[in-house]
């Protein structure tokens, strides 16, 4: 056979070839994985995998699973893309040990992974006898993305680490996907939705919830943006922004939280905090915490954000934080470590059982209940039926720090641009013309 620069022959385990063509001078392929397909097996078909390949996976009958899947995929811009359907990879009595080359997770993107994705899957049953076996983890890998996956009821729901380099875990995006009850129970409070660590992170579009035992979205980032997501009902706070070695100690440990619809659950019986930025590991977190058109919505009075390290700060512009209709008395915006001159911003709108907060100006404390500002507040429904309030135009160095354009969720999982105006709406929705 005559091959061409852009063909390659590989074989299939049980005899015969199977020849991939790609675009002329591309040098990718694409494997195919599913019944009556050239690999039955992701494992077959990853070790045959080259640079620039893609690994697409048709569904099995009636949805069955892929069973005890442990992929540690080690060469770069792989894609492993869903096709046809619903594709399910269980790890469920696979090995997500993290010993040697064995992954810890269902799907590992190694060092040397770098422009790899993950596009379409669902992904359950991670577990491991270190309580930390995940549906996804991205271990010291640069411009890995997850995408329209949904992953629950593993250890972990995506793990991701550096170095403590800038040179390592920089520009994971995770976007569009569905994360909910992961954790485990015999080790509670030290598995999360997101346990998240590296140079940069960003979620975008994600609906995160229902952590089983830890938090929803703990992150160990240099910098970490949650941009356009819905983050709801963590078994402790919704958000855990800390302190890692070399990642956080340096100056620009920043924390960017813009157009999220963010809830507590009415019956937490963890940590009733709904944002942590700071260190829980003794090492510094020189950094600033920016939220920008943010939905907050807790009945308690325990902070709402809480800064714990000496360099820890805070920007608030143009959010919207509510109690829900619990209307309880001596609510709290603000606990900081060292409070003075740690926060600054205008423009947002607290619920009538808050106190002033030094910092912030032009802060709003309606006397009515907001329950008819919003669509259907019984059912999480917080999208504006009204131009309520009006916050302001963001000032340069808050659209610096935000990096792009405002968003805001859309269901399912999903964003959309946000409508621009001159005199933007309060919170994380635009009213719609």
């Amino acid at each position: 056979m005559t091959m061409s620069m852009s063909t390659r022959v590989l074989s299939r385990t049980g005899g015969g070839l199977v020849v991939l063509l790609a675009a002329w001078g591309a040098g990718a392929a694409e494997l195919v994985v599913g019944p009556q397909q050239p690999f039955a097996h992701l494992a077959e078909a990853l070790a045959k995998a080259q640079p620039g390949d893609v690994i697409a996976v048709h569904p099995l009958p009636a949805a069955a699973p892929y069973a005890q899947v442990a992929l540690n995929i080690t060469r770069p811009r792989i894609t492993l893309k869903a096709v046809g359907g619903r594709v399910v990879l269980s790890g469920k009595g696979g090995d997500q040990s993290g010993r040697g080359a064995v992954p810890r997770a269902i799907v590992q993107f190694s060092r040397g992974a770098e422009g790899g994705l993950l596009e379409g899957f669902e992904l359950t049953g991670a577990h491991n006898a270190s309580h930390n076996g995940a549906g996804v983890r991205i271990n010291q890998a640069n411009d890995v993305t997850i995408r329209n996956c949904v992953i629950h009821h593993n250890d972990m729901g995506i793990m991701s680490n550096g170095d403590g380099t800038p040179h390592a875990g920089v520009n994971q995006l995770i976007e569009n996907c569905l994360i909910h009850s992961n954790g485990d129970l015999a080790d509670p409070g030290y598995n999360h939705n997101l346990y998240l660590g590296g140079t940069s992170v960003t979620l975008v579009g994600c609906e995160v919830h229902s952590s089983l035992t830890g938090h929803n979205v703990k992150s160990r980032a240099h910098r970490t943006s949650v941009l356009a997501c819905y983050i709801h009902d963590s078994a402790n706070r919704e958000f855990d922004l800390v302190d890692a070695q070399g990642d956080t100690t340096s100056p620009g440990s920043d924390a960017v939280l813009a157009g999220n619809l963010i809830v507590k659950a009415r019956n937490c019986a963890g940590n009733r905090g709904v944002i942590h930025f700071g260190q829980d590991g003794g090492k510094e977190h020189d950094g600033t915490l920016y939220l920008i058109h943010n939905t907050i919505v807790t009945p308690f009075v325990t902070p709402v954000v809480t800064l714990s390290s000496g360099q820890a700060r805070a920007q608030f512009f143009n959010n919207i934080v509510w109690d829900g209709g619990a209307r309880q008395p001596g609510q709290q915006l603000i606990a900081a470590a060292h409070q003075a001159g740690a926060v600054h911003g205008s423009h947002n709108l607290l619920g009538s059982n808050f106190g002033e907060v030094p910092g912030l100006e032009r802060t709003l404390f309606p006397q009515a209940d907001l329950s008819g500002w919003f669509r259907n507040p019984a059912q999480n429904a917080y999208q504006l039926r009204t131009h309520g309030a009006r916050g302001r135009p963001l000032p340069p160095e808050i659209r610096s720090a935000l990096g792009g354009e405002l968003r805001q969720y859309r269901t399912p999982h999903n964003s959309a641009a946000r409508p621009a105006s001159g005199q933007p709406d309060l919170g994380a929705f635009a009213v719609q013309p």
